[in-house]
């Protein structure tokens, strides 16, 4: 998850990174 962007943490932006 941490390499996703600080927004998707939040799930509050779009999952453009990998999703794991």
């Amino acid at each position: 998850m941490a390499t996703q962007t600080v927004e998707d943490s939040s799930r509050s932006g779009p999952r453009r990174t990998a999703v794991g």
